[in-house]
């Protein structure tokens, strides 16, 4: 996406970045899901698809793949980009309301989310809302992925999860942390 820069600033608040994820931290961050075993992923937050665009190409075909995105370049974007693909579904929507998505559809339980909303700048409410949600809806064994270019809300993933790891990805910018969040 050319103007990715542009609209990253023009959205800091939501977006939290001003540059797409390096292939890097892309690697780093999906180097535990099990493709295999995975039926269904979430991805909170497509912006540019460097991420959804890696998940689908290493999904199964029988894997669902549900995206969200609020930015609506970025939604417009990526869903001209994964339109061919019927197993990726972009959600103009809030990943706060991702529950909604369940109920609406036949997914009861996710095998894995992955995660690139800017926690730290959000309401602790509603972070702590987002984070009950994911764990409740996380099969037992799911993994939750999130990165941040802070440890803000690390306490928050502790109380959360039933273990967290992790790890910094150095060749980013800027630097993440990538969170990997488990429920037993």
């Amino acid at each position: 996406m050319r103007s990715f820069f542009k609209e990253a600033i023009s959205t800091i608040k939501t977006s939290g970045t001003i540059k797409p994820s390096s292939k890097y931290l892309i690697k780093d961050c999906l180097k535990d899901i099990d493709f295999e075993k995975s039926k269904t992923i979430f991805e909170f937050g497509s912006g540019d698809g460097c991420i959804t665009q890696e998940l689908a190409s290493r999904m199964c075909d029988n894997t669902e793949l549900y995206s969200f995105e609020t930015n609506p370049k970025f939604y417009t974007y990526c869903f001209d980009k994964f339109s061919t693909k019927n197993n990726v579904h972009l959600l103009n929507s809030s990943a706060f309301e991702f529950d909604d998505i369940l109920r609406e559809s036949s997914v009861n339980q996710i095998d894995c989310i992955v995660s690139s909303l800017p926690l730290a700048l959000f309401k602790k409410t509603e972070v702590k809302n987002l984070l009950n949600k994911a764990y409740k809806y996380l099969k037992s064994g799911g993994l939750f992925i999130q990165y941040q270019y802070s440890l803000r809300e690390y306490r928050e993933l502790k109380k959360t999860f039933d273990s967290v790891d992790i790890d910094l990805t150095l060749r980013n910018l800027p630097p993440a942390f990538i969170y990997e969040c488990y429920k037993n």
